[in-house]
C-alpha cells in the first residue's frame, strides 16, 4: 500500500460517510414533511366530518320540531 492508495481509500470512506449523512438527512426531512402533511389532511377531514354532522344534526332537530308541531 502506498500513501496514494491510503489517501484514496480514506477519501472514499469520507465520501461514503458524507453521502450517507446526506441521504439520512434527506429521509429525515421527508419524514418530517410527511408527518406535517398527514396532520393537515387529518385535520381537514376531521373538520369536514364535523361540519357534515352539524348540518345533519340541525336538519334532524328542525325536522323533529316540525314533526312535533304536526301532532
Amino acid at each position: 500500500m502506498t500513501a496514494t492508495a491510503n489517501f484514496r481509500q480514506l477519501a472514499q470512506y469520507i465520501g461514503l460517510a458524507i453521502c450517507g449523512l446526506i441521504v439520512r438527512t434527506a429521509f429525515g426531512i421527508l419524514g418530517i414533511l410527511w408527518g406535517i402533511i398527514t396532520e393537515i389532511v387529518n385535520g381537514v377531514s376531521r373538520v369536514a366530518i364535523g361540519v357534515i354532522v352539524a348540518i345533519l344534526s340541525t336538519i334532524a332537530f328542525f325536522g323533529f320540531i316540525l314533526w312535533l308541531l304536526t301532532l
